[in-house]
């Protein structure tokens, strides 16, 4: 039996009502997404462990399975997002070749946050 964990954030109104809105446009429950996004971490960290620990190769596959049935959904999101990023490029006459060059920086993993904890330590 898991146990339920309520956990609150503090965001700006304007943006909480603006994803509520963008979400609901989409079909989607912003509670919904935000799960998604969670669970996503949480099964790439324990493939991670498994894999630091050294774990077999079924066990870390079993749990790579979940990460894969995670990323249907978070890629959609980030489908949404790009999409309406270059809708937006189009209408504001923006070339498509400087965003798409913005969004494969973007996609780059880059994580000074870390970097920072791990030099810390």
């Amino acid at each position: 039996m898991s146990t339920l964990v309520v956990y609150s954030i503090k965001v700006d109104a304007n943006h909480l009502d603006g994803a509520k809105k963008f979400f609901a446009r989409q079909g989607l429950l912003s509670q919904d997404v935000f799960r998604g996004l969670i669970r996503m971490a949480s099964h790439c960290e324990s493939c991670l462990t498994l894999v630091e620990s050294r774990a077999p190769i079924g066990e870390i596959q079993s749990s790579f399975a979940s990460i894969l049935a995670d990323a249907k959904e978070t890629s959609r999101l980030n489908g949404l997002f790009q999409d309406t990023v270059l809708k937006m490029a189009e209408i504001c006459n923006v070339p498509e070749n400087f965003i798409m060059n913005v969004l494969a920086e973007a996609q780059r993993i880059y994580t000074p946050r870390c970097e920072k904890q791990e030099d810390a330590t």
